[in-house]
């Protein structure tokens, strides 16, 4: 169990005041959805597709499917699944999805169990459709669209790094069980048997993830890899993903990581630290990393980490902004031949903060009269380069 600190138990009240907004403000969103003439019911059932059970003897390249590894749980203990995009070339992407964090017992109490509730991270049924979007959509004009994709959706806490259990008391006074199975997971399914049929040996190789997928695509390349020994094509690609707190602490104490994972994270940037090991590691593996300038989901994250209220302000964007050049400059120190997107993207004119994660922007020149996925296929390809600096200035 870990402890509680004094400035989490001071933010009790402020979060959930909160809280109750953005739930009012959900069932109004809700109540519209309704008025729209059958709006709620077709969200409803776009949250709850669930795609066909994979079948490596009978799936068709360019369909989507689910596996269901046995053992493979969410936080709640409920059974966990991921799904796999079967592609016509001989080419995988693994990709990390994301959702918010749990660090302490404060944390661990509050998840987002449904689309309606505020959380600190999300443990959601259904929503297998995101799987389509990003780099991993089915758009013709998407270059990665006839790859393989296995898609690790998020409902661990724990970065996809955890591999226990934590024991907490809940919002109710009752004791509650965490289960933080994101490492768990990936091993999972990536050894389940349909998996490796269809995945079989690419010949390119891109490991990616966004927000909290983007710390997992950055520690769990290690692992992925194992998975696919004669790939010699590795591309890492990090997109968003930069918070400051105590993570050896964290992934040894809350999320029960495995020693490799924990002794990696040495200092107070996750990040950081897994890009510059693997680095040290598999000096083939190109590694990218993008971020927008003020990003206002990581700014409000570290906010409440640094000791503040979970909520953001200018001048929180203005502290990220300074983290930002901190860690480009650490990155460009520590990762020989790193690739760098910074761009600004959507802006609060009243704030200056930015967008979180390129998300659907993938094919937009965000900076540099570059697009995202065209900077993206060229590291594949070994053309490693860097956009965007300038903004950091």
């Amino acid at each position: 169990m870990s402890e509680l600190s004094g400035d989490v138990k001071k933010s009790r009240k402020r979060w959930s005041t909160r809280r109750r907004v953005l739930s009012a403000v959900g069932i109004v969103v809700g109540a519209l959805a309704l008025l729209v003439g059958g709006g709620y019911i077709a969200v409803q059932a776009w949250i709850h597709t669930e795609f066909p059970r994979l079948d490596a003897e009978t799936a068709e390249a360019g369909e989507w499917y689910s596996v269901h590894p046995d053992g493979a749980i969410d936080a709640a203990g409920k059974p966990y699944h991921a799904n796999v995009r079967v592609g016509s070339e001989n080419k995988v992407m693994v990709v990390f999805s994301g959702g918010g964090v749990s660090v302490d017992d404060y944390t661990e109490a509050r998840p987002s169990t449904s689309a309606l509730e505020m959380g600190f991270y999300t443990v959601l049924d259904g929503f297998d459709q995101l799987a389509k979007t990003g780099l991993a959509d089915d758009d013709e004009d998407n270059p990665l669209r006839d790859w393989t994709v296995v898609q690790l959706p998020y409902s661990t806490g724990d970065f996809h790094a955890g591999a226990g259990s934590n024991e907490v008391t809940g919002v109710d006074s009752e004791p509650l069980t965490v289960h933080h199975a994101g490492f768990t997971n990936l091993e999972l399914v990536l050894s389940d048997p349909d998996v490796r049929n269809v995945v079989g040996t690419p010949t390119e190789l891109l490991v990616s993830g966004g927000s909290a997928g983007g710390f997992g695509a950055a520690i769990d390349t290690t692992a992925v890899m194992e998975y696919f020994p004669e790939t010699e094509n590795v591309t890492t690609f990090v997109d968003s993903s930069l918070l400051l707190y105590d993570w050896h602490s964290v992934s040894e104490d809350v999320w029960k990581s495995p020693p490799a994972i924990s002794e990696v994270l040495s200092t107070d940037n996750f990040t950081l630290d897994a890009l510059t090991a693997l680095a040290e590691e598999d000096p083939s593996v190109k590694i990218l990393f993008a971020s927008s300038v003020r990003d206002e989901s990581l700014a409000r994250m570290q906010s409440y980490l640094s000791g503040g209220e979970f909520a953001v302000t200018a001048e929180d964007g203005v502290q990220y902004h300074d983290d930002l050049i901190e860690m480009v400059e650490q990155l460009q120190q520590q990762v020989p031949g790193i690739g760098l997107y910074i761009f600004q993207g959507d802006i609060d004119e009243a704030t200056g903060l930015t967008q979180h994660t390129i998300g659907s922007n993938t094919r937009d020149e965000l900076v540099d009269g570059t697009t995202p996925v065209e900077w993206i296929m060229d590291a594949i390809d070994g053309d490693v380069e860097s956009y965007g600096l300038d903004l950091l200035q």
